[in-house]
């Protein structure tokens, strides 16, 4: 039994969990602008940032139709010496909602792998740092824009200071499709991110198109072509896979019966493999670990069956005893009084031994 015991220990021990994973970001999230006056150092401490902040002014924005976002930031090594950078992307400045997506627009790429309007930099090498996300407006009219940075400063006095800065409102015009305008569904979303060594097809939805092409590049490299093809709603192409951890550039060239419009640039980045679990093999983990500690208490465990007859043993004695005790009183050392019974015993034995016979 205990051979029997020690190999199911060692067994549950070898079952295999099969977990695999990466470490994650670098911060970048859904941000509001409270975040960057509190969330990243002592909010009464914060100084005003001397850094310059602007926009550039995109093409042409249509409503439903991604459009890019520039922000340039100027003023690094000369205004402030910084070694790591936030930016946030605001449609107000009120510090509370004042993420885009909560006042009419959608991101489609923050590009840096995710749809998010906080993005950080963990160095900056150049005096001027320019940003691109990819919004989506969902309704016409004029929508309002706003860039804002908390950093810190190395040099004298200012040295682990927090500062933060926002730029002056930045105001976009959201115009109505022209007619028979080569375009993208409404509802169409790029791909963001994938694992590295993994392809990726697109599938590409358009509306009053005739012909797609892709054009994709790595950041400041040559622009390769791939061809589409049509399958039912979407045009479908492949994008390389890329052999470490980088981001490649797409777009869309859309020709149709009016003039040619070519999409954003799209960052696809490549990125190790995230946290994954297998279900089955946590549970039976846990079981494994079950059984461990069971059977590592059975064999620490003493045997105690001699012990425990014993105890039944003068149980049981004691109990006779006892119902002996109660039939009748205890004979004298000589016995029984000449010529009684024992049913004379049972009815007078006590009178005889307290003397009253």
């Amino acid at each position: 039994m205990r051979s029997k015991l020690v190999l199911l220990l060692v067994l549950s021990l070898l079952l295999p969990l099969h977990v695999s994973g990466n470490k994650g970001g670098v911060g970048n999230g859904l941000e509001d602008m409270q975040c960057g006056g509190a969330c990243h150092g002592d909010a009464n401490q914060n100084a005003t940032s001397n850094l310059q902040l602007n926009f550039l002014q995109p093409e042409s924005v249509w409503v439903g139709q991604p459009t890019e976002i520039t922000v340039q930031i100027s003023g690094f090594g000369v205004l402030h010496d910084v070694n790591q950078v936030g930016v946030f992307l605001l449609s107000s400045t009120n510090a509370n909602g004042d993420i885009p997506t909560s006042n009419g627009w959608e991101i489609l790429s923050d590009g840096f792998g995710g749809v998010n309007n906080y993005i950080e930099y963990s160095s900056v090498d150049s005096p001027t740092l320019s940003h691109t996300w990819i919004l989506r407006p969902d309704e016409i009219g004029e929508k309002t824009l706003y860039v804002s940075v908390h950093h810190g400063d190395n040099t004298g006095s200012n040295a682990g200071r927090p500062f933060s800065g926002v730029s002056q409102p930045f105001l976009v015009s959201v115009e109505p499709i022209p007619d028979n305008l080569p375009r993208l569904h409404p509802d169409y979303k790029p791909p963001t991110s994938r694992e590295i060594g993994q392809t990726t097809e697109l599938c590409i939805a358009t509306i009053d198109t005739d012909d797609v092409t892709i054009e994709w590049r790595e950041p400041l490299g040559s622009t390769y072509q791939v061809d589409t093809v049509q399958a039912g709603d979407c045009w479908t192409a492949e994008l390389p896979a890329a052999l470490s951890a980088s981001t490649l550039e797409w777009r869309a060239l859309l020709d149709g019966e009016g003039p040619q419009q070519s999409t954003p640039w799209f960052s696809l980045a490549s990125v190790e493999p995230s946290w994954e679990a297998d279900e089955t093999a946590l549970r039976l983990q846990s079981i494994a670990h079950v059984i461990f500690f069971f059977g590592l208490v059975l064999l620490v465990r003493k045997p105690r069956r001699i012990q425990k007859d014993s105890k039944q043993y003068e149980t049981s004695l004691d109990d006779g005893l006892d119902f002996v005790s109660k039939e009748h009183p205890p004979l004298p050392p000589e016995g029984l009084p000449q010529g009684w019974t024992m049913e004379d015993w049972r009815v007078y034995g006590l009178d005889y031994l307290e003397g009253r016979l």
